[in-house]
């Protein structure tokens, strides 16, 4: 996605109460590229859009390929806010294959802590890590990954024992 500031045009078509108009300034997006509407993007999928716009969301999300946009993934994941479209965001990231392997550590506290489908989509992320991060990264997420294993569920355990075998 190029640089650049944010069409005011683009950004108020977002926000359109006809759908057209929405998937319309999507496909911008989508054909200029730019990482700034990244985050507005979140908003539009995070306020229940029409089924079509948040198919052509997602769609745009699944593609982003600009490695600078890995940060605003990272904040809408972290984030409360989004807590409604964090399985979207997660599945978002495994699809664009951007490499967010210095984050192990907050997808391995998904796993423990979020739910059955969070856990999963957080698990396909490191599942496919192409690169894994720093020694220091590993040697603190096996750690962790230890400590909780004695407490975990069965469906938590299985995913823990298959990351720890990535990491070896």
């Amino acid at each position: 996605m190029n640089q650049g500031k944010i069409n005011e045009q683009i950004k108020n078509n977002l926000f359109s109460a006809n759908t057209e108009v929405v998937i319309s300034a999507i496909e911008a997006i989508q054909n200029k590229g730019n990482k700034l509407y990244i985050p507005i993007l979140f908003d539009l999928l995070n306020s229940s859009p029409a089924p079509e716009i948040e198919t052509e969301i997602k769609n745009l999300l699944g593609t982003v390929k600009d490695k600078e946009s890995i940060n605003s993934f990272m904040r809408a994941i972290e984030d409360d806010r989004y807590k409604n479209i964090r399985k979207s965001i997660l599945v978002a990231c495994w699809q664009n294959g951007l490499d967010f392997s210095t984050f192990l550590p907050v997808f391995i506290d998904l796993v423990i802590n979020e739910d059955w489908e969070i856990a999963f989509e957080a698990f396909t992320i490191i599942d496919n890590l192409e690169y894994l991060p720093s020694g220091e990264i590993i040697k603190l997420s096996v750690e962790k990954i230890n400590d909780v294993l004695p407490v975990a569920t069965e469906q938590k355990r299985y995913f823990l024992n298959e990351i720890l075998e990535k990491l070896k």
